[in-house]
């Protein structure tokens, strides 16, 4: 099987581990992959509740699923061109 990747500024749903017994949801905008602690993280670029611009980072150890909102940002391979604006999660 090929790596499948998410592409920067594409729209995802992440379902995580919260401190709660029901998972915690994120929508927005995939703005790329960073270290949290010592441990890898995702960031994502999500609207608050009062409609400002909040960054939510989410330990990679705890991601439980990511769902894709459009077909068009999955793909099979990495093409040269978006090589850097690419990131995979295994």
């Amino acid at each position: 099987m090929e790596m499948i990747e998410i592409k920067k500024g594409g729209k995802y749903l992440v379902i995580s581990n919260s401190g709660d017994d029901t998972p915690m949801k994120t929508e927005g905008e995939f703005v790329g992959y960073t270290i949290l602690g010592e441990d890898g993280a995702v960031c994502f670029k999500i609207t608050g509740s009062d409609n400002k611009t909040l960054f939510r980072l989410i330990p990679v150890s705890g991601i439980i699923a990511i769902e894709f909102t459009d077909e068009a940002l999955l793909s099979a391979k990495a093409k040269m061109e978006d090589k850097e604006k690419t990131n995979y999660i295994s």
